[in-house]
């Protein structure tokens, strides 16, 4: 989990809040949606996409992955800059995408 360390976490936040909108209206995915996927209250992603609220690393993470898991979304994610390489690395995403052989 070194990878971690050299997260800059508030930025990465930064980028979720000025995305989120965009990306939510792009897949057509309402409040209650990303409520039932994540279990962070319609009320609180309104105050985070509005930024009346900041939103903490466990529910960044909690949209990342809801995200990541949607091949779909990947490239969003991905051309957003919110799941970096070293995030994808701690958490040992994609880690089977390789020939097992190797």
């Amino acid at each position: 989990m070194e990878e971690l360390k050299t997260l800059d976490r508030d930025k990465l936040i930064e980028k979720l809040v000025l995305s989120l909108p965009g990306i939510r209206e792009e897949l057509d995915l309402s409040y209650e949606d990303l409520e039932r996927a994540t279990n962070i209250g319609v009320s609180r992603i309104a105050a985070i996409e509005e930024g009346r609220q900041v939103p903490k690393w466990s529910e960044y993470l909690s949209v990342v992955f809801v995200l990541w898991a949607n091949e779909s979304c990947r490239s969003l994610l991905e051309e957003r800059g919110l799941f970096p390489v070293e995030l994808k690395k701690a958490f040992s995403v994609n880690r089977n995408a390789h020939d097992p052989t190797i």
